[in-house]
This record gives C-alpha cells, sequence and structure tokens, in this order.
C-alpha cells in the first residue's frame, strides 16, 4: 500500500499542478519534459485499461506550450470561463477548506478556493503528516464533493485531449486512493 500512496503523493502533486498553474509558468517547464520522457507511465500505480493508456498517452505527448495554454485560459480562467476551478462553485466551503490547511501548519496561500490546491493539499499531507485520518477528512469533506461535477465539466468543455485526458486520470486516482483510505481504516 505504501509504495502506490507513495506514487499517490507524486501523482497528486503532478495533477493538481496541471490544474493550478496555467501550462506556461515556469514552475511546470520540466513538467512537460518529463511527460514527454513517459514519466506517467513509470509512476502510474493502477491497473490500465484501453481508455486509461490512451489518456496517459494524451497526457504524455508533445504539446505546445502556448497551445495548451490556450486551452487553458478558454477552460479556466477566461471572463467567461468553460468550467469554475473553484471549489465554493460546487458547494464545498473554501474557508473551511483554508481552515483545514491552516490546523495543519501548511503553507499559506493567497486563496484556498481552487480545485487544484486540493489536490496540492493531498500531496502535501501524505508528504509532510502521513496521516489517514487527514487524508480522509480531506478526501470526504473536499476533494470528492467537488472532483465528480469538476472532472466532469472539465471533460465536457475540453477541445483538446490534454485536458479531457487529465480529468479521467484524476477521476480513476482519486477512486483508487479512497478505496484504500477506506481499507486503511
Amino acid at each position: 500500500m505504501s509504495e502506490n500512496i507513495n506514487h499517490f503523493s507524486l501523482i497528486s502533486r503532478l495533477l493538481g499542478n496541471l490544474f493550478y498553474r496555467s501550462p506556461t509558468d515556469p514552475v511546470l517547464g520540466g513538467v512537460f519534459s518529463w511527460l514527454q520522457q513517459k514519466g506517467l507511465t513509470q509512476i502510474w500505480p493502477l491497473e490500465t485499461d484501453k481508455a486509461s493508456l490512451s489518456a496517459i498517452e494524451s497526457l504524455q505527448m508533445a504539446v505546445d506550450p502556448v497551445v495548451l495554454d490556450k486551452e487553458y485560459q478558454r477552460l479556466f480562467r477566461d471572463k467567461k470561463n468553460a468550467v469554475s476551478v473553484e471549489i465554493s462553485a460546487y458547494n464545498v466551503d473554501a474557508e473551511a477548506f483554508a481552515a483545514f490547511r491552516q490546523a495543519r501548519n501548511m503553507p499559506s496561500v493567497e486563496s484556498a478556493d481552487h480545485f487544484g490546491l486540493v489536490f496540492l493539499t493531498a500531496s502535501w499531507i501524505e508528504d509532510n503528516l502521513a496521516s489517514v485520518s487527514a487524508q480522509k477528512e480531506l478526501f470526504e469533506q473536499f476533494l470528492l464533493p467537488c472532483a465528480t461535477p469538476f472532472l466532469t465539466k472539465v471533460e465536457a468543455a475540453a477541445n483538446l485531449p490534454f485536458y479531457r485526458a487529465l480529468a479521467l486520470l484524476s477521476r480513476e486516482i482519486l477512486a483508487a486512493m479512497a478505496d484504500e483510505l477506506e481499507e486503511a481504516e
């Protein structure tokens, strides 16, 4: 189980950053190179079917960051964005999420009202607290309530395969980790 959880931490950090940051953000520069070198294939801890294999390949194919950034802006940032990244748009209390983070001495952020940050928080908890109860609370109160509607909207609104694949793989890894957390109880 611990190997899958370590992989979950890496994958949560990857997926969280891909939702949280624009593809042209310098922080992601090395990420796209790593993806193109089949890095995700090497650490993906779940059984794959045709759909998940295709999604992994879609994330790992060469893509112009400027083109991908246009899709990111259209989906998540434009005034008429197709998909809200704010967890409050999915009836999740962003202030409660900020308090959850603060209670665990996580680094402060300008706004905790972002789906990608919830994924990043899951990775932070795994790396710094190793607390099943904190992970379970994060999943039950914040991550799972907004994940389904958010990821469904991303899949429906994405024009490029990259973000549809990102949503599909996010759904798969979240389901697997939720199952592992249940078993850990």
